[in-house]
């Protein structure tokens, strides 16, 4: 019987193996869905990995350029990371030319972006990642990376015809916090590419004087109504409120997402919500996964924002990726494998650039940040990242850093001191940045 049973064993054993090289060689092939990802993970976890390389193995460099329409692109950030996401960056020189050191020994696929450009990966035949090699104590050149201008997708027209716009009748909200909170809310459901989205949301002051009003743009994790006593405080502060939660429709697409807000943020701009936008300053916020949402959004719709908030945000996801592999970071179980459907950073690298805007951080509007050293889903140090590429790139930054709050901005019956605190420090950086005149 144990004879036997050591038999399957080592059958077993061999069938994960040959199971993961196929998967690898399925990776070289073709660039992976998360469904394969999570599954080549899953494995991965069955032979003992995936690790991060030993601090003692033999490192070398990679040196390139970046290009656009065969100039130099100075300012781009190139990165190659490590199976787990440990990133190795550098930024181009006037002359478009990078280096890289202390990598470890490896294949990496580089990656590369720059404000106005699209992320763009090193490729070869068929538009396929092209893996290059590092070696121990060498210098490897790396084919000239070619940047594509970033370019907004023209939205459906007309509008708000193209997007089948739904909307109901307006309902009256409270909030706990402050005392005496309420607003209108209106629910709105809308199209985009076959997929009905119906977590917008606009929020007024009740009553309402119809006075054109600074406009605040929320990207909400999960639903959108679990929002609403923050929205509800917002609105009565003197805000209209926008506000939308991605659809499941779209996954871990973050350009999906984004392009929604896109078409959400025009619909608002173009009166078809039922209130005058069109040139009224705006704000933009964002939490968690949504953080990189707004990034995608504000890459688009630069001019439309004075300024954004990001609240337990993502702004690097090579290191928190890291951090994840390492066991830094407790998830919640329905996201357990949301690192691992981005696949294996080493050889794609675009998934994780998507969501890091610590590599554009030049191009962003003044910022707020505002983290808790107490969380573990997205830990502080992606706050102290961006912190630093924002102040490094001459970026206003405001940052606000706590130690007894949640994961997010939230009102309801246990909210702190600090969380109290937050809200106002919140009116006081919107004031400043989308009062006209005082007003």
């Amino acid at each position: 019987m144990n004879t036997a049973n050591r038999f399957f064993r080592r059958i077993q054993w061999i069938f994960l193996r040959v199971a993961l090289l196929l998967s690898v060689a399925l990776v070289a092939a073709c660039e992976p869905s998360p469904t394969v990802n999570v599954l080549g993970y899953m494995l991965e976890q069955r032979l003992g990995g995936p690790v991060e390389p030993d601090p003692s193995v033999a490192r070398g460099s990679l040196s390139g350029h970046v290009l656009y329409a065969g100039e130099p692109v100075e300012g781009a950030s190139v990165i190659v990371a490590t199976r787990t996401g440990t990133p190795y960056a550098a930024r181009t020189d006037e002359s478009g030319y990078y280096r890289i050191d202390n990598i470890p020994a490896g294949r990496y696929v580089p990656a590369a972006v720059a404000p106005g450009f699209e992320e763009t990966a090193l490729s070869g035949a068929f538009d396929l990642p092209y893996p290059v090699t590092v070696q121990a104590g060498e210098t490897t050149q790396v084919p000239a990376l070619n940047l594509r201008r970033h370019r907004p997708r023209p939205l459906p027209a007309p509008l708000p015809e193209a997007a089948d716009l739904w909307s109901s009748e307006p309902v009256t909200k409270t909030a706990p916090f402050p005392a005496g909170a309420i607003a209108w809310e209106r629910a709105y459901a809308f199209t985009r590419d076959g997929a009905r989205i119906i977590s917008l949301r606009l929020y007024r002051p009740f009553p309402d004087s119809g006075a054109k009003l600074p406009l605040l743009f929320g990207l909400f994790p999960g639903w959108v109504d679990d929002w609403a006593p923050v929205n509800v405080a917002l609105a009565d502060a003197g805000y209209t409120v926008l506000a939308l939660s991605p659809t499941g429709a779209w996954g871990l697409d973050v350009a999906a997402h984004a392009e929604d807000a896109r078409l959400a943020l025009a619909l608002a701009r173009g009166g078809h919500l039922g209130v005058d936008l069109a040139d009224v300053p705006a704000a933009a916020l964002g939490g968690s996964f949504s953080s990189a949402i707004v990034n995608r959004l504000l890459r688009d719709e630069r001019d439309q924002f004075a300024a954004w908030l990001t609240l337990g945000g993502v702004s690097n996801a090579f290191t928190g990726s890291a951090d994840f592999y390492a066991k830094r970071l407790t998830f919640p179980e329905r996201f357990r494998y949301l690192i691992p459907a981005m696949g294996p950073a080493n050889l794609y690298p675009l998934p994780f650039l998507y969501f890091s805007p610590v590599y554009t951080a030049s191009a962003l509007p003044p910022t707020m940040i505002i983290h808790t050293d107490v969380d573990r889903i997205i830990p502080i140090s992606q706050a102290y990242e961006l912190e630093k590429e924002l102040r490094d790139a001459g970026v206003y930054v405001e940052v606000l850093y706590y130690e007894d709050v949640s994961h997010y901005l939230q009102i309801g019956d246990d909210l702190t001191e600090s969380g109290k605190e937050m809200f106002w420090q919140v009116l006081k950086f919107l004031e400043a940045h989308t009062r006209q005149n005082g007003e």
